[in-house]
């Protein structure tokens, strides 16, 4: 059999030993992928070829790629699952609450993956496009799916500057009255412009 053959075949299907070295592999491939590419030019198919796995089995541990992003820059849960979930579940009146706290006490801890993607970000050009690939495709444009209304877009980009800006402000800069202040008071303060962003007309 000729050795590229076999090479497929060896790619095909799990990888031998223990799951959770296969999913640390194509984590490291992901990471790797991602970081050279950015977002949008990152492939399943590609990430899949760095593991030495099937695609097939990327997408059984991981899911779809905004997953998989998640999962290799360790983000505590998926952003678009659980906004998906506050918008068919929540209270309408509380969205803006409702999305703030998640993304204040979960998604943007101080020892979680933000800090380190923010500060590539802003010194990157290649990290800058793979997070701004993330937002708009991984977060926007599934957003626009389940939340059809006008102006969508602008209103999660919206929702997202003021979310980073508040994390830049509070952990990496460390502006002293929001370091110090309570996260459910900041939730409390922020959650009647995240709805306003959601919910009411712009520019008016």
């Amino acid at each position: 059999m000729p050795t590229d053959e076999r090479a497929k075949q060896k790619r095909r299907g799990r990888r031998p030993g223990d799951a959770a070295v296969t999913r640390a592999a194509i984590l490291e491939a992901a990471r790797a992928v991602f970081g050279e590419r950015g977002y949008e030019r990152a492939t399943i198919r590609a990430i899949a070829a760095r593991a030495g796995v099937d695609p097939a089995l990327v997408h059984h541990y991981f899911g779809r790629k905004h997953q998989l992003f998640g999962a290799a820059h360790e983000i505590p849960a998926d952003p678009v699952e659980v906004l998906s979930e506050v918008l068919v579940s929540g209270d309408p009146d509380h969205l803006g609450e409702d999305i703030a706290r998640f993304y204040v006490t979960t998604f943007f801890k101080p020892d979680g993956p933000m800090p380190s993607l923010l500060r590539a970000a802003a010194t990157n050009a290649q990290a800058a496009a793979m997070l701004r690939g993330f937002i708009e495709r991984g977060i926007i444009g599934r957003f626009e799916a389940v939340y059809p209304v006008p102006d969508i877009r602008l209103r999660v980009a919206l929702i997202g500057s003021h979310l980073v800006g508040l994390f830049v402000a509070r952990h990496l800069i460390g502006v002293k009255d929001l370091a110090e202040e309570d996260t459910e008071v900041l939730v409390r303060a922020i959650g009647p412009t995240i709805q306003r962003y959601l919910t009411e007309p712009l520019g008016t």
